[in-house]
């Protein structure tokens, strides 16, 4: 991405956590974003370590994209390359902790989001602590699950040999496991605990390359049936009890969205509209120009 880009992206998290931009219970676009992610882990949604992983949080992506295109109508979601330090400017990549751009990679976040609040315990403001150097997706996923190629490659091909119903099971297995350990073993501090780690703006840029390697599964050659919504989850979607085939709050209607705080959250002139895992909307893949 150009200077210019991530200047506008920057630019763009800024005016979501300004009154500007608010819900009509006066929470902001941004800190609503956490509100909703902390809300579903703590409900018990099955949004972390269960089947509907991937799709809720896709929806959760693609809905602060729109929030972004409020402000910026041209603006798309960035994404983190894992495999990459994100404090180093090399084969023509920028740095990305960085006073201009994402803040300190180091202690609290500083310049450019310096009011960027945490409710965790022991922090006002975001914090972050990064490992040395780069990340060891590879090394992680190769030791769990005995997988030795590149990791976009060892995460969409996991589960390849299986039978189809059983391949969604493998892949989501693999990129949970590689996530867990960007949060809580990479770049750790306000993202590590689920509660609080929507408050960082990287978070977006982490689960967006998530969903981006998912996509890359789903959009394999020879492999249509990963975009119908009766096929992609597997087993997942043929177990009436599962996450995949419950509603997703707070995106499937009702009172409340049955989750905190979304009753009066959500904005009257666009309801939430009843919506599982399966909806056409979040089964397919965001699609971008060249």
């Amino acid at each position: 991405m150009s200077q210019e880009e991530r200047d506008r992206l920057r630019d763009a998290f800024l005016q979501l956590d300004s009154m500007k931009y608010t819900y009509p219970d006066g929470v902001t676009f941004w800190d609503k974003q956490e509100e909703v992610h902390k809300g579903a882990h703590a409900a018990g949604q099955d949004v972390h370590g269960g089947p509907a992983f991937l799709p809720w949080h896709r929806e959760l992506c693609n809905r602060l994209e729109k929030h972004l295109r409020q402000i910026d109508p041209d603006l798309s979601l960035h994404y983190w390359n894992w495999t990459t330090d994100p404090r180093a400017a090399v084969d023509g990549r920028a740095a990305l902790f960085t006073t201009a751009f994402m803040g300190s990679a180091a202690g609290d976040i500083g310049d450019p989001f310096p009011d960027f609040e945490s409710t965790e315990p022991g922090h006002v403001l975001v914090w972050r602590n990064v490992a040395p150097g780069p990340p060891l997706v590879a090394d992680v996923v190769s030791v769990l699950f005995g997988i030795a190629v590149a990791p976009d490659d060892a995460i969409t091909t996991s589960g390849g040999a299986l039978p189809p119903e059983s391949q969604y099971q493998a892949l989501d297995a693999v990129l949970q496991s590689a996530h867990n350990y960007i949060h809580s073993g990479y770049i750790r501090g306000t993202i590590t605990n689920p509660h609080f780690s929507f408050h960082d703006p990287f978070v977006f840029l982490l689960h967006s390359n998530v969903d981006r390697i998912w996509a890359r599964w789903q959009n394999a050659p020879g492999h249509d049936w990963r975009l119908d919504p009766d096929q992609v989850y597997g087993t997942f979607g043929q177990d009436p009890a599962s996450s995949v085939n419950a509603e997703l709050q707070p995106w499937a209607g009702g009172p409340d969205g049955g989750v905190r705080p979304w009753s009066t959250g959500e904005d009257p002139a666009d309801p939430p509209a009843p919506k599982t895992a399966r909806d056409p909307s979040i089964v397919a893949p965001p699609v971008y120009d060249a």
